[in-house]
């Protein structure tokens, strides 16, 4: 059985870690928060704006960048196919003016629940309050360091989000663990922020 470590449980890490578990891995799921999704209880103010019913064309459009390079991965899991995902959970979702889909509650904390619950029924080792210090690579084999211990593991998706909200756990982690494995990482610009005066 292979064993997957996810660093970051917000969204994209507990889908991860879900596809995983379903696909058979034993599943390592860090948190250094001490909820998972803590960053989805402010989507939509509070609301959780779960997805949006536009085109993929209109999503790669307003992709900052280059926006073409994910059209591929927007194909393989669409808007539609995580709606049909959440509703076949039995959350019941809304539309609202410019294509945003809501839970029908408007309750981000019933979304977090939900996904809690799932990651709990498909036996996903959640170490909640376990920040991850470091992550290295042995031949085939990754290895995670947190205050508490160490863990390996066949596979290591890291999921940490950027560092645009540190009081959420957004701090830029991931960044320094995908250095330290070797990736280049291209400089950091803000979008999609407020400015205070």
């Amino acid at each position: 059985m292979k064993e997957i470590l996810v660093i970051g449980a917000g969204a994209a890490g507990i889908m991860a870690a879900l596809a995983a578990a379903e696909s058979g891995a034993r599943v390592h799921l860090f948190e250094k928060n001490d909820i998972v999704g803590k960053k989805m209880g402010i989507t939509g103010k509070g609301r959780c704006n779960l997805t949006n019913s536009c085109s993929m064309a209109d999503f790669i459009a307003h992709t900052p960048g280059h926006g073409k390079f994910l059209f591929s991965a927007y194909q393989q899991f669409t808007n539609l196919d995580l709606l049909d995902k959440l509703n076949g959970w039995g959350l019941l979702t809304k539309e609202e003016r410019g294509g945003r889909i809501f839970p029908q509650s408007d309750s981000a904390i019933e979304v977090r629940k939900l996904f809690y619950h799932k990651l709990c029924r498909k036996s996903i080792e959640l170490h909640l309050k376990e920040g991850v210090k470091a992550v290295k690579s042995w031949g085939h084999r990754f290895v995670v360091q947190t205050d508490s211990r160490t863990y390996e593991g066949d596979a290591c998706i890291i999921t940490t989000g950027g560092m645009s909200y540190p009081v959420t756990g957004s701090t830029g982690d991931g960044y320094g663990f995908a250095k330290s494995l070797g990736h280049e990482v291209t400089e950091l610009k803000p979008s999609l922020i407020p400015f205070t005066t």
